[in-house]
């Protein structure tokens, strides 16, 4: 009998743990379920955003001088009543100061107070500051900034976010890589493609010295 009991101890103990691991797997299950429909609908606002802004930049293109600087003081504007609204919790409209995150014809200093609201705020102040990166070209000062947002978000950015950056930065670093091998290669072709030009050239100097034969008196 008491053999029995331990017997039946031990089923009820293995349903029980199988019991456990399927609701284990269950909610690892709802987990990763959950996981993947969040990660389908950032990519979806950060496409949809980023189709918002070339439309943007279209209609803009558009524009009249006139029609431009109108936008351009409704966005500082915006931008104001934004940069309020986190100061004080919120005041009327009013005339926001040159320079505002939000338009992008605006010259921004580097002390002046960044608004971003929503996604496509981020990616437009993104772009603004890429392009003044691109205009100066200096390799240390673009390291330097990028390694200070990514210190400054550390608190933001969870382990998926920085494994996203990190793959974006390996993608950037292999086209680098093969530019940088397909350059060599083509200066290696040029310098061989000079050579050959030197030689053929001195065989013809050769020529016109000697003759066509090797036989001299």
């Amino acid at each position: 009998k008491r053999q029995h009991d331990e017997e039946d101890l031990t089923l009820k103990e293995k349903e029980a743990n199988e019991k456990a691991n399927q609701v284990s797997l269950k909610a690892k299950g709802s987990a990763l379920a959950k996981k993947k429909a969040e990660e389908a609908a950032r990519k979806e606002e950060l496409e949809l955003a980023k189709k918002a802004m070339e439309m943007e930049a279209e209609m803009e293109a558009n524009m009249s001088p006139e029609e431009r600087r109108q936008l351009a003081l409704e966005r500082e504007a915006a931008d104001a009543k934004a940069m309020a609204d986190d100061l004080f919790g919120g005041v009327d409209d009013r005339s926001g100061p040159k320079g505002s995150s939000g338009d992008p014809g605006s010259v921004m200093m580097s002390g002046d107070k960044v608004v971003m609201k929503d996604l496509k705020d981020h990616l437009r102040h993104a772009k603004k500051v890429g392009e003044c990166i691109q205009g100066h070209g200096k390799i240390n000062l673009c390291s330097a900034f990028l390694k200070e947002v990514i210190q400054q978000c550390k608190d933001v950015l969870d382990d998926d976010a920085i494994t996203d950056i990190i793959k974006s930065c390996n993608v950037i670093k292999n086209e680098k890589m093969q530019q940088a091998k397909r350059k060599v290669k083509g200066q290696a072709q040029k310098a061989k493609k000079t050579d050959k030009e030197a030689k053929k050239k001195a065989m013809e100097i050769n020529k016109d010295v000697f003759g066509d034969n090797d036989n001299y008196d």
